[in-house]
């Protein structure tokens, strides 16, 4: 792997200070109220040196996206692809959706706020890379079904089906998150989610 520059480094600093201080400002005040000099102004950067990261504003809403589902990917599936039998890499897998999805609330009313129909399909905004990264995930969940269904512990069915039927679950709560963000913990939901879906997909052992 390349030794990544002192030059590098900084420059990717900077531009996660960007983003950063575009989300504070975007939740706070909305897409359309927020100016790329009011960014520039709450990273202490100049602003010609923001549109060196970034074109416009549509440019760094679509970055800071793109980075949030990649950080969410990168954990999910570290999450997926540890040890463990399916039913607890899925009971992990939940836990740390749930945990993620708390833990970026702002981010997340922000995206539906800017996103027409993402209450019912939460990838409707993302672009083709985002939309990628998505499914590298869906994968990952597919063959913990798939696995999980050969060794009878699950239902035996199409585990893509599996795969669509627990992210409904899931986004059914993160909507409700989003509205009352008070009345829900990482905690609650995860252990709803996998009251629900277990219930009617898991096989008693034998």
């Amino acid at each position: 792997m390349a030794k990544v520059t002192r030059r590098e480094r900084e420059r990717q600093q900077h531009r996660r200070e960007v983003l950063a201080a575009a989300q504070e400002l975007f939740s706070r005040k909305g897409f359309d109220r927020t100016s790329m000099a009011e960014i520039a102004e709450r990273a202490e950067f100049a602003v010609g040196t923001l549109y060196k990261f970034f074109k416009d504003k549509k440019t760094l809403y679509r970055a800071l996206i793109l980075d949030t589902v990649q950080e969410f990917a990168q954990v999910l599936t570290t999450a997926l692809k540890t040890r463990g039998t399916e039913v607890e890499r899925l009971e992990r897998y939940i836990e740390t959706k749930a945990d993620l999805f708390v833990r970026h609330i702002p981010t997340a009313r922000l995206y539906f706020a800017q996103t027409a129909g993402a209450k019912y399909v939460p990838t409707a905004g993302l672009d083709r890379d985002a939309r990628a990264v998505c499914k590298g995930v869906l994968d990952a969940l597919e063959a913990v079904f798939r696995a999980g269904i050969r060794k009878g512990l699950f239902l035996k069915t199409d585990p893509r089906m599996l795969v669509l039927g627990l992210e409904g679950v899931g986004n059914a709560f993160l909507d409700e998150l989003i509205e009352r963000p008070d009345d829900f913990s990482a905690e609650t939901m995860a252990g709803m989610t996998k009251t629900i879906f277990f219930e009617r997909i898991r096989l008693k052992a034998r």
